[in-house]
């Protein structure tokens, strides 16, 4: 196994259409962004991925991708021979064939994807979306709903600076070395990982095969917003920031940029919430027609 080349991405997306899933487990921002932070090694074959990774003293192996159930299967015994005997990330079909092998499964709901039709997030009819609407419709300030570019890079520094301040965590300090670093307490320094990876993501957006959009009102960035188009045609909103000081500014951007980039798309996946609080309430209050479920697996002794 080795670190992800971009042959291995290829493949991976030649893969996704064919895998019958509807998570970003195997996204380019997930095995190129994220995993990089853990050590992520990947073996690519025509039917199937194996990405593993490392967190201090564990090793841990993701549910493979795999272009049928046989190949699946395959996979699976491909990390046994490794020596990995658990899996995370599986979704349904998965964990039901992990089952059926001697694994012990376990629902995820904090990794588990929020799935949307597309109609419902960028109409927003009905009274279910009142609140939203409301928030769109009295939102004050003029704005401008532009493609990121390059040059707007310093801007999105300065909004991430401002989130990171207020969203993190109590000790951080606003701006005081580069790299948005957030202090946890006056001996030690943390990068808060979200952000090393959106600044990889905006700096190759091709690369990671996204799109990003800003929200500009009087000449500063207030909103960043950025996704992709999966190859199997799920929209998947990665990255969404905006400065609260705009009273609505969330709505909006969202509303924005769905109907700017996911009009014909089968869902919009806005990704896991983490089984933070807030963030789950967020992703509820836009009554998700389903969920990209994942369950952790391990086999039975």
């Amino acid at each position: 196994m080795h670190r992800a080349t971009e042959a291995d991405l290829k493949k991976i997306y030649e893969m996704i259409p064919y895998a019958d899933v509807l998570d970003t487990g195997f996204s380019r921002v997930t095995v190129n962004g994220w995993f990089p932070l853990y050590d992520a090694v990947v073996c690519v074959t025509d039917e199937y991925a194996l990405m593993v990774g490392t967190r201090g003293d564990e090793v841990f192996a993701m549910s493979p991708l795999a272009t049928n159930r046989e190949a699946y299967i395959g996979a699976v015994h491909e990390y046994e021979k490794q020596g990995l005997y658990s899996v995370r990330g599986a979704n349904a079909w998965q964990a039901e064939l992990l089952s059926g092998a001697g694994y012990e499964v376990k629902l995820d709901e904090d990794a588990s994807e929020y799935l949307y039709i597309p109609e419902d997030i960028i109409e927003l009819k009905g009274q279910k979306y009142h609140a939203k609407r409301n928030f769109i419709n009295r939102f004050e300030p003029e704005y401008v709903f532009r493609p990121y570019t390059p040059a707007d890079y310093d801007g999105l520094i300065e909004l991430l600076c401002m989130w990171s301040y207020r969203h993190i965590d109590n000790g951080v300090r606003f701006c005081e070395q580069e790299g948005w670093i957030k202090y946890k307490s006056l001996d030690k320094v943390e990068v808060d990982d979200e952000i090393i990876v959106l600044d990889k993501v905006v700096k190759d957006l091709s690369g990671f095969n996204c799109f990003a959009d800003v929200l500009e009102i009087d000449g500063k960035i207030a909103g960043f917003a950025a996704g992709e188009i999966m190859p199997n045609n799920i929209g998947c909103l990665y990255f969404e920031k905006g400065n609260i000081d705009y009273r609505g500014i969330y709505p909006l951007l969202d509303n924005l940029f769905c109907k700017e980039h996911f009009g014909t798309v089968r869902y919009i996946n806005k990704q896991e919430d983490m089984g933070i609080e807030g963030l789950r309430k967020s992703k509820q209050s836009y009554h998700p027609a389903r969920m990209a479920e994942r369950y952790t697996a391990v086999k039975k002794k």
